[in-house]
């Protein structure tokens, strides 16, 4: 399916695979190159949907909180995070996937088999894509997690450099307000909540 292709991939090739995919793997598009991820466990689906709700009860009349869809991140990389704050009128304009410049947040939760790329190339795309705010959730063990209590979350925002600052460190837990995209208080306790 992804493995013999000639050139680079498309975004248009990525949306058709997606598209058509039949065994619930996600597959993104990073500079041309596909990656292929197992679909996610049940804890980290938990983590994704409560986070939603989370943020879609906060969320301001103009912006919509939607779980694992594309982002085209420019013309050979379409991402896909487990959570996205989208404009409302990038639902209402019909096109497939969001553009970055749709996207307020997206969220990764980290997977056994994708935390290279949650905790380096993954945010690092997003900073160039110039989407304001990234966030990320560690569920397991990790380096430099002290004693932290599972999950963590970490929030950052897009500096005038284009790169991410982080302004929140929040352990299971602690309960905290987050100002941007926009204010909303939260435990990491409950992502975990099972």
């Amino acid at each position: 399916m992804a493995g013999a292709h000639p050139r680079p991939w498309t975004i248009e090739e990525w949306l058709a695979l997606n598209e058509t995919a039949p065994d619930g793997r996600r597959y993104e598009l990073l500079d041309g190159q596909v990656i292929v991820s197992p679909p996610p466990s049940a804890r980290h689906q938990y983590a994704a949907d409560e986070l939603r709700a989370l943020l879609k009860a906060a969320a301001p009349d103009d912006l919509r909180v939607i779980t694992a869809v594309g982002v085209q991140l420019d013309e050979d990389s379409g991402l896909i995070p487990d959570v996205v704050v989208v404009r409302r009128a990038f639902l209402r304009s019909g096109m497939k996937v969001p553009s970055a410049g749709d996207v307020r947040l997206v969220v990764e939760i980290v997977s056994p088999s994708t935390r290279t790329s949650d905790r380096g190339s993954k945010p690092q795309k997003y900073a160039a894509a110039g989407i304001p705010y990234f966030w990320r959730v560690e569920l397991e063990d990790f380096r430099g997690r002290g004693s932290d209590e599972l999950p963590v979350l970490f929030a950052y925002a897009l500096d005038e450099d284009g790169a991410y600052r982080l302004t929140h460190r929040i352990a299971a837990g602690n309960r905290a307000r987050l100002d941007a995209p926009f204010p909303v208080e939260l435990d990491p306790a409950v992502l975990a909540d099972y």
